[in-house]
């Protein structure tokens, strides 16, 4: 099974700024790196989001002091995962399947922000973000829930938490995605 980078982020009402992201890459369904960051609650201007989110992510450490800083270290992780192409050149690993539960506008909007900070980026991020959504649509499963699959189909989330912390909804699309395509 090849490796994969599962990406969730949650930002102010679904076009704002993030302000608490985690991605676990896994390999054969074991995570094998992790990234985990949230800025203070006080860039939450969005009525639903303080309702529903920040609750769920109460107990998640402050480890930024921006969303932009928070993005940035983001990037940084996210280069962390390249390979070299040839002697001189670092791009993006081909092995590695970059996947979000429904990465349009969140994620996709995430990776567009680093790169329109930094032009030079624009070949860097990643593509193809696959769609965990499609691919639950694809089989025949309601699209806009991993949770729903997971259990229909008894997989552990190896993650205690619930559903809109980044972490877990991460892990619960990686198990998703796994059991998906094998």
């Amino acid at each position: 099974m090849a490796k994969i980078f599962s990406l969730d982020a949650e930002v102010d009402g679904l076009y704002g700024v993030a302000f608490a992201i985690a991605v676990t890459i896994r390999e054969d369904g074991v995570e094998i790196a992790s990234f985990v960051g949230r800025v203070p609650d006080s860039v939450v201007t969005d009525d639903w989001v303080q309702k529903k989110v920040l609750p769920a992510i109460a107990a998640m450490p402050i480890t930024h002091d921006s969303s932009e800083s928070l993005e940035e270290a983001l990037w940084d992780f996210w280069k962390s995962t390249w390979t070299m192409q040839n002697k001189d050149e670092l791009k993006p690993d081909p092995s590695l399947a970059v996947i979000a539960h429904c990465g349009s506008p969140v994620e996709s909007g995430l990776f567009r922000r680093c790169v329109e900070r930094d032009p030079s980026r624009s070949f860097s991020a990643p593509f193809p973000l696959h769609e965990v959504g499609t691919a639950l649509l694809l089989k025949g499963e309601d699209a806009t829930s991993v949770d729903a699959y997971n259990k229909k189909h008894e997989l552990t989330v190896p993650f205690d938490g619930v559903s809109h912390h980044p972490m877990y909804d991460a892990v619960a699309a990686a198990v998703a995605w796994e059991n998906l395509i094998k």
